[in-house]
């Protein structure tokens, strides 16, 4: 686990260039402590910290080809490198290390950009080909590594995380209207968007080439074509639950490679406690396992953790934090997160992974499995919300009303009160926006009550929409929940929660690994049938299905309850005062991107305990704070003229 940075131009190397590719490489020490290295040739110069997990001493990328015309440098983890490396080493081949991505020069060498087809892993990767003067960007299928780059008058620059690129002179630094909305909509900013207009993210599965000046996008990879049709794959569902379970085996025992200790992140649901299962079935007793627990029993779920754990014959490490450690952990993301995330679990998750580091260098997740099994409360709400649609209106009304007396607004973690308002606000709306209203904060038309007038302006004509509809357009995915699914996988997986945990373990000095996200598990899982994955209330059916002998029953019957902290009762506990000085109509007004009435009413509201508005709050909440590290506390910050992106992406 690294950090990349680079610049490559036309013009020839110099002292200057070699100077920022410097800076920008000092900006992500924390991604790679054990190591740094630089590399440059005519037109391109390299940077590379590395975090050693395989063959730990041996020399820092970049690395080359045998006669240097190929530098590579790779952030991440290539988990069939040794294959690969006996491979190429069987075709004559010179590799001077067993460090895995090491393969990637004399990989390019045989197969050009389709190498990318041959990695299993996740990374983000840089090779330069002197001869033909070309760069060529890559990022996992499932965009766990990420990658940022923005071109200036036929120079590209690039690097791991936005801290590093704003290191360059030339870095845009004017606000994106049109990822601040996407923001409020989703919590998060999806690809190939950034905070900045003219940066941009490299999205998962995609190759960037950049020659002679020129820059184009290639997909390499899609998991919709994996989708099977309802008359497609007749597979038994006891045979299918097998096969997946030793799938997963194998997913598990090829992310467990390392020369270092491997523990697990484990929250007490399914996805963790099978990751645990399998590595405890082939490691034996006494694996680290990692566990968050809260002081408020309501959000409090480290028992059931510690249950599978002792269960498994692991080592349970716990965490407990109160109101105080919360706060600190605020403070940390304040300070370190270079791009604005509105998913309030990165709190805990950047403090347990401070915590797991004291024991471990490597972790394991459970990132995925909801997005391929079906495993999100809003996935039975959807059928749900199809069948009140076509009730006529005094039924709805009456539902409505019914959900609404029996479930009063409370401060506690999510329950049928917070689902009963989602659903009764957004159940009327066409799939695709029903869908993203429910995971997201502000959807329109509440994001116009709280966006600035000169925001509002920029963004005339602009579809809040636009990204999640450019996700399904030309895509052919069998039913409903194929939909729900490849949208989940491709825009939430990817920008909200891989992005969390890439950013807090990092920021640890820790390398997170899903084996869910192994894309041959993921292709099988995809072509399953619906109803193997959701049928009536059940979610993850199949899942439940493959592990039942592995894990105590009472981890098999829980419901989903998420990675939450307990936001709404600390507004109500000090911080809501905080956040009426924070944002009071004169901050408000100096920073030009809010409306105070449209703020200052979620404030109220929440505060009164007339609604909960955790989500909207911590959103402009986060927003806030990564505005002050970046522009300055309380400086008016420039927004750009909004340009459409989604529409230039390859299908």
């Amino acid at each position: 686990m690294c950090g990349i940075a680079g610049i490559v131009g036309v013009a020839e190397s110099d002292p200057a260039r070699r100077e920022i590719v410097r800076r920008m490489t000092a900006t992500l020490y924390h991604r790679g402590p054990d190591g740094e290295g630089f590399a440059g040739a005519a037109g391109c110069e390299l940077g590379f910290r590395r975090l050693a997990i395989v063959d730990l001493e041996a020399p820092p990328p970049p690395f080359a080809n045998e006669d240097g015309s190929v530098l590579t440098a790779c952030n991440g983890e290539i988990y069939n490198g040794a294959e690969l490396a006996a491979e190429l080493a069987a075709r004559g081949h010179r590799l001077r290390t067993s460090v895995d991505t090491e393969v990637l020069p004399h990989l390019y060498e045989e197969h050009g950009a389709d190498c990318v087809r041959r990695l299993d892993g996740m990374f983000a990767f840089a090779i330069w080909d002197a001869a033909l003067k070309r760069l060529i960007l890559g990022r996992d299928r499932a965009g766990e590594k990420p990658l940022f780059y923005f071109e200036d008058d036929g120079t590209l620059v690039f690097a791991s995380e936005l801290r590093a690129l704003l290191e360059h002179p030339q870095a845009p630094r004017a606000l994106d209207p049109v990822a601040l909305r996407r923001y409020l909509l989703h919590d998060f900013i999806p690809a190939p968007l950034s905070p900045f207009a003219g940066i941009r993210k490299l999205p998962a599965a995609h190759l960037l080439v950049w020659e002679r000046g020129r820059t184009r996008l290639v997909r390499y990879w899609d998991l919709a074509p994996f989708f099977a049709p309802p008359e497609g794959r007749r597979v038994p569902f006891r045979e299918a639950a097998a096969e997946l379970d030793a799938r997963i085996a194998l997913a598990v025992r090829r992310r467990k490679r390392a020369h270092t200790a491997v523990g697990v992140f484990l929250s007490g649901g399914i996805d963790s406690s099978t990751v645990l299962a399998h590595l405890r079935e082939q490691e034996g007793e006494g694996v680290p396992a990692f566990v968050l627990g809260h002081r408020d029993p309501a959000f409090d779920e480290s028992g059931y953790a510690r249950a599978t754990a002792e269960a498994l014959g692991a080592e349970f490490e716990a965490l407990v934090l109160d109101e105080q450690g919360l706060e600190a952990g605020l403070q940390l993301v304040a300070e370190q997160f270079d791009e604005p995330l509105a998913d309030a679990s990165t709190i805990p998750t950047l403090l347990l992974a401070r915590f797991a580091r004291q024991r471990v260098k490597v972790i394991l997740s459970g990132e995925g499995a909801d997005e391929l099994f079906g495993g999100y409360p809003t996935y039975i709400g959807d059928r749900v919300a199809e069948l009140y649609r076509r009730l006529p209106a005094p039924a709805r009304r009456a539902f409505v009303a019914f959900l609404r007396a029996l479930a009063p607004v409370r401060m506690s973690n999510v329950g049928l009160d917070y689902l009963a308002q989602l659903f009764a606000r957004e159940a009327l709306r066409e799939r695709v926006e029903r869908h993203h209203a429910w995971f997201g904060s502000l959807p329109p038309p509440h994001d116009d009550a709280v966006l600035a007038p000169r925001v509002m302006e920029r963004l005339r004509g602009d579809d809040p929409f636009a990204s999640a509809r450019a996700v399904l357009a030309g895509r052919e995915l069998p039913d409903a929940l194929a939909q729900l699914l490849y949208t989940d996988f491709t825009m939430y997986l990817q920008d909200d929660l891989l992005t969390k945990v890439d950013r807090a373990t990092m920021l640890a000095c820790l390398e997170a690994r899903a084996p869910f996200l192994d894309h041959e598990l993921a292709e099988y899982v995809a072509g399953l049938p619906s109803p193997f994955k959701v049928r009536g209330h059940e979610t993850k059916r199949i899942l439940r299905a493959a592990v039942r002998r592995r894990l105590p029953g009472e981890v098999l019957r829980r419901r989903k309850r998420g990675f939450n902290i307990p936001f709404s009762r600390w507004l109500l506990h000090g911080l809501g005062e905080r956040l009426r000085e924070r944002f009071s109509r004169e901050r408000v007004e100096a920073r030009g991107l809010f409306r105070h009435e449209g703020v200052a009413r979620l404030i109220e509201e929440h505060l009164l305990r007339r609604a909960n508005h955790r989500k909207p709050l911590y959103a402009l909440l986060a927003l806030d704070l990564w505005c002050d590290r970046t522009y300055g506390e309380g400086v008016r910050v420039p927004v750009a003229e909004a340009r459409p992106v989604e529409a230039g992406l390859p299908a």
